[in-house]
C-alpha cells in the first residue's frame, strides 16, 4: 500500500497529506460522556500520530479535541503535538452547548497559541436535536443536506468574533475546513456591515472589523470546483486560501484534480502557488 500510494502521489504531484479523521466526527454525536469523549480523542490521536511516524513526514497527523472538558482537551493537545500532531481539530457543536469563542474553552486557545498549531473546525455528523426542524425529514433531502452541511462551521467561527477571541489571542491560527470557501464572502460582508454600521455591531466586543482578523489569523480550505474562489483570494487575501479534497467521500469524485487545474488557472502565478501549496504550509507551520 505505501508504494502504491507513493506512485499516485508521484504521478499528481503531491508532496504530502494533512489527514482528518471521519470517525472521529461519527461518535461526538451521539456520546454526552465528558470523560469517555475526552479518552476517545486520546486513544484516536495516539493511533493517528503512529500512524503516520513512519511516513517520512507525508502523512500529516491531526489531533481530535473535544471541548467537554476545555482544561483537559488543552492538556491533549500538548501532550498530541509532543507526538507529532501538528494541530487540532473541534466539531461544530459541544456537549456542554457553550458557544466555541466562549471564553470557557480559553484554555484550549491558549496552548494553540503557545504551541504555535492551528485549531480547525470540522463538520461532524450532529446531534438531531441541533438539526434544522424547519421541514420533516430535512437530512433525507440530499441536496438540501449538502448545501447546509457546514451550517455548524458557519455558526461556530462567528462565535469567535461575537467573543472576541481573535484579539485576546493575537497569535492563534484557525482553520475552517470541508465546507466550501465561497460562502465566506458574504458571511465576511455581512459581519463587516453589522460591525461597522449598526447598534448590534456596538453590542460586540470586537474592536477590530472581522475581515481583518480574518486576513490575520484564519484560513479557509476550498473544494477544487469552486468558481467564486479566484474573485474572493483577490478581495480577501490570496494567503488565505488553499485547496481541500474530501476524497473518497460520495461528494467529491475522482477527477478532482482536473477541476483544480480549472480553478488554478484563473490565478496569476504567485496567487496559484498559494491555493496550490504555500497557504498550507503558512497555516501549518511547516
Amino acid at each position: 500500500a505505501p508504494s502504491k500510494l507513493s506512485a499516485r502521489w508521484k504521478s499528481e504531484g503531491l508532496d504530502a497529506a494533512v489527514l482528518y479523521p471521519t470517525l472521529g466526527i461519527l461518535w461526538e454525536a451521539e456520546l454526552a460522556d465528558v470523560e469517555l469523549s475526552q479518552a476517545y480523542c486520546r486513544a484516536y490521536n495516539r493511533w493517528i500520530a503512529g500512524f503516520c511516524r513512519h511516513s517520512g513526514g507525508r502523512l500529516v497527523p491531526i489531533a481530535h479535541l473535544s471541548l467537554g472538558d476545555p482544561e483537559a482537551a488543552a492538556t491533549e493537545l500538548r501532550r498530541a503535538v509532543r507526538e507529532g500532531c501538528r494541530g487540532a481539530f473541534v466539531v461544530p457543536f459541544t456537549i456542554t452547548r457553550k458557544a466555541h469563542g466562549d471564553p470557557a474553552h480559553d484554555p484550549v486557545f491558549a496552548a494553540a497559541q503557545d504551541l504555535d498549531v492551528p485549531i480547525a473546525i470540522h463538520p461532524s455528523f450532529e446531534p438531531f436535536a441541533l438539526r434544522s426542524q424547519r421541514f420533516e425529514n430535512a437530512h433525507r433531502l440530499p441536496l438540501l443536506a449538502a448545501v447546509t452541511a457546514a451550517e455548524g462551521v458557519r455558526h461556530a467561527f462567528t462565535t469567535l468574533f461575537d467573543h472576541a477571541v481573535f484579539e485576546r489571542f493575537p497569535g492563534l491560527r484557525v482553520v475552517l475546513l470541508e465546507s466550501g470557501g465561497g460562502w465566506i464572502g458574504h458571511w465576511l460582508d455581512r459581519l463587516d456591515g453589522v460591525f461597522e454600521a449598526t447598534f448590534l455591531g456596538n453590542r460586540s466586543a470586537l474592536k477590530t472589523r472581522p475581515s481583518e482578523l480574518f486576513r490575520r489569523q484564519c484560513f479557509i480550505s476550498c473544494d477544487p470546483d469552486e468558481r467564486t474562489i479566484p474573485a474572493l483570494m483577490r478581495l480577501y487575501g490570496e494567503d488565505r486560501f488553499f485547496w481541500a479534497s474530501d476524497y473518497p467521500h460520495p461528494d467529491h469524485t475522482g477527477d478532482y484534480l482536473q477541476a483544480l487545474e480549472a480553478m488554478a488557472g484563473e490565478l496569476p502565478g504567485p496567487a496559484r502557488a498559494r491555493l496550490l501549496g504555500a497557504n498550507v504550509r503558512q497555516a501549518f507551520g511547516f
